[in-house]
């Protein structure tokens, strides 16, 4: 796999809150997009802490012959040490849970990727034809509402709690995140991404720019709609894309 990312601030906020990260390993890739929460105290030091400590702890000790199944529990790991870095650096600012940060990551082995999730960023699964698949759900009380029936699912996108976020990483010592494995397909890409991109920018659209982009012009022409669309918040994104075989 082939990563390739960018972020940029967008045009109303003061400060670009969301960091990314992608690095390559014996036999494998991992990228990891954090939001750093704009509405709490200290989001940009949030995320900058989490990534960084994610990646120190899956740098330290993963290996190119682990199975997959020992993969995931340290992609597991790893952002339970983002959480726990993140929650113990506002503890000792006297802040607790007045630091959080959204975290999207995928470790890709070929064909196998692990997917970890926790908040509001997401991961896109787009083929060469048809709709983006969302890989990802929202840890939102818009979405809460939607999955006990409150509101429909049209409604998710503008509802007014729609980016009150249900689960952070730092904001409590404990954390739940979710974690799946799947197989991809030859034709198909991953897209990662802020609330930023997605929120400026329809699923339709982010489908078609994968496919008629060349991959590293991807994540500039994708900020670029979404600066073009209002820019109202900091916009990250970094996408997935299958090395093409030597002719």
């Amino acid at each position: 796999m082939q990563a390739f990312g960018g972020s940029h601030i967008g045009k109303v906020r003061s400060e670009n809150q969301d960091h990314i990260y992608y690095e390559t390993y014996p036999n494998g890739l991992l990228a990891i997009v954090c939001d750093g929460m704009g509405g709490m105290r200290d989001g940009l030091e949030a995320s900058e802490t989490a990534i960084t400590v994610a990646f120190e702890r899956f740098r330290k000790d993963y290996t190119a012959s682990m199975p997959h199944a020992e993969v995931h529990e340290l992609l597991r790991s790893a952002v339970a040490d983002a959480n726990h870095a993140v929650y113990w650096a506002a503890m000792q600012k006297g802040i607790p849970a007045k630091m959080g940060t959204t975290l999207v990551g995928v470790f890709a082995r070929e064909t196998h990727i692990s997917l970890v999730n926790v908040g509001d960023s997401r991961c896109y699964r787009i083929g060469s034809e048809g709709p983006a698949e969302q890989l990802t759900t929202d840890h939102t009380v818009a979405q809460a509402l939607y999955e006990q029936g409150v509101i429909t699912a049209e409604m998710r996108a503008t509802h007014a709690r729609r980016n009150e976020l249900t689960r952070a990483v730092g904001v409590c010592e404990r954390l739940l995140v979710d974690m799946v494995d799947f197989d991809i397909q030859p034709n198909e890409q991953l897209l990662l991404c802020s609330d930023g991109l997605y929120g400026m920018v329809r699923e339709d659209v982010l489908a078609d720019v994968v496919r008629r982009t060349p991959p590293e012009q991807v994540p500039s022409r994708c900020i670029t709609l979404a600066n073009e669309n209002g820019g109202n918040d900091n916009i990250s994104v970094i996408l997935l894309t299958q090395e093409k075989p030597p002719l």
